[in-house]
């Protein structure tokens, strides 16, 4: 990769559409929820318009994969009779 290639790829952004179809269609809402929730990487607003950075996002996906992830517990409590 050249330096002109590596700088693009830093500072590439995506839009809010981009971005929702990135994480399968999701909601705004949802991204706004592993926001507050889950440390999901903060917008840049350019009029009004929120934009994310290919590299904070790819970071934030990178995160993820390393935590687990906590599961309900499957355990059946007998029924009383």
């Amino acid at each position: 990769m050249t330096s002109a290639q590596k700088l693009t790829a830093a500072t590439a952004r995506r839009a809010e559409a981009q971005v929702r179809q990135r994480y399968g269609n999701c909601s705004g809402m949802w991204i706004e929820r592993r926001q507050k929730d889950a440390g999901f990487p903060a917008p840049t607003f350019f009029g009004g318009l929120r934009f994310w950075r290919l590299s904070d996002l790819q970071g934030w996906d990178e995160s993820q994969k390393a935590k687990p992830r906590p599961r309900a517990s499957r355990a059946f409590k007998p029924v009383r009779s």
